[in-house]
């Protein structure tokens, strides 16, 4: 899904919810423009259910495409670490202790190509976001895993000597089974 981290293997209720109404909010089913002229691509939680990310952490757009923050809990804000040379995105606007609560929103319209990283300030370095802008906006595939997974070295000597040991067990228990040792016999 575009704007989606495949890494993450889980979509949350109410990006599903956006996807298969076509940006329609969850509740109401009023549906949600962003005002510009750029298409929205993705749209990003801030602290979803109180809980200290940003949800999907990693958005992937092209170049052109605007991505929205909503905050769904209190005292957050957006401050850039990273981002591509001739790049200009600045994050909320206000200093680094400058936060947002509930109900906020914010957009910004990625031009440059490569890696953008934000943190919320007051609960970084956990607290942390990337937007990748590349040519078409899909997040990178992982290579497909060919034939059975590799067993390591140690773990197949760990089963030589395990073998070893069993057969070595019972040839022993075999032989003094057989010739046994000194028994005596009652007479009758």
């Amino acid at each position: 899904m575009t704007g989606q981290d495949s890494s993450a293997g889980q979509v949350s209720r109410r990006g599903f919810l956006r996807a298969a109404t076509g940006g329609a909010a969850a509740a109401g089913g009023v549906a949600v423009t962003s005002g510009s002229a750029a298409a929205q691509a993705a749209t990003v939680t801030v602290g979803p259910g109180g809980d200290l990310v940003f949800e999907p952490a990693t958005v992937y757009v092209a170049a052109g495409e605007t991505v929205k923050w909503e905050w769904d809990s209190n005292n957050h804000n957006i401050v850039v670490n990273s981002q591509p040379e001739g790049a200009g995105w600045e994050g909320t606007e206000g200093s680094e202790t400058t936060t947002y609560n509930e109900g906020h929103t914010y957009e910004h319209t990625f031009e440059t190509k490569g890696e953008y990283e934000y943190v919320c300030f007051p609960h970084k370095p956990g607290m942390a976001g990337k937007v990748v802008v590349n040519e078409d906006g899909s997040s990178p595939t992982p290579e497909p895993v060919s034939g059975p997974p590799e067993i390591p070295d140690s773990a197949k000597t760990l089963g030589i000597a395990t073998g070893f040991g069993m057969v070595s067990t019972l040839g022993l228990a075999y032989f003094f089974m057989k010739y046994g040792g000194d028994y005596e016999t009652p007479d009758e």
